[in-house]
């Protein structure tokens, strides 16, 4: 009988968020879900997808995703990070690859993190497709 792990605690909710990525990138649903509050009032939605409310439900569409073929990276750009006393917001751009390198798209996420009696902890991610960015032409006035 494997001993149970004592959940780490986040003193950041810089440490939450770099969690969450590595056990997205991981598919590791037990790392992923420590990186969450266990509440029922998290939140979690994907580019494109349904908005997934309480833990069970949070847990539940990222086994789904987990449970499909190749992994994912992430790289954050444009990162902007407001934090209070026991709520942070996190906006970036998530830049999404396949382990092999090949960019898979972008997103818009936002994160949001409080602080609880066991440190920082996700309570809503909420990502978009990010838009193509317009290509500008080179030269001329701008107005």
């Amino acid at each position: 009988m494997s001993k149970p792990r004592t959940p780490p605690i986040y003193t950041s909710p810089q440490d939450a968020a770099l969690a969450f990525y590595q056990a997205f990138e991981a598919k590791d649903i037990d790392a992923m879900m420590t990186a969450w509050a266990d509440d029922e009032e998290i939140v979690s939605i994907h580019p494109g997808g349904a908005r997934h409310v309480g833990y069970d439900a949070v847990r539940g569409a990222f086994e789904q995703l987990f449970a499909g073929d190749g992994k994912l990276a992430f790289r954050l750009d444009q990162v902007v990070l407001m934090e209070t006393v026991g709520l942070a917001v996190q906006s970036a751009i998530e830049h999404i690859f396949l382990t092999d390198g090949s960019p898979r798209g972008a997103a818009i996420a936002t994160n949001v993190f409080m602080r609880t009696p066991s440190g920082w902890r996700m309570v809503l991610h909420h990502a978009s497709p990010a838009p193509a960015l317009p290509q500008v032409a080179v030269g001329g006035p701008l107005h």
